[in-house]
């Protein structure tokens, strides 16, 4: 199996007991400058068939009464 040197992003929780910095402005290096990264997700699959998935939902109520 190759290994690829792909990057990978995972969210994690706020830990509230670390100190975050906080810069002001003129602190922040211009956007520019910075190299984009790419942090896209890939897309899961719903386990739903495709024609499923495209299939509108109508907000009105519909009557159980009759």
């Amino acid at each position: 199996m190759a290994t690829t040197s792909k990057l990978s992003f995972r969210a994690r929780n706020l830990d509230a007991t670390k100190s975050m910095p906080v810069y002001c402005a003129d602190e922040l290096p211009d956007l520019a400058e910075c190299t984009p990264i790419n942090r896209a997700v890939a897309q899961m699959p719903t386990g739903m068939e495709k024609d499923e998935e495209n299939v509108p939902f109508s907000s009105a109520p519909t009557s159980t009464n009759t």
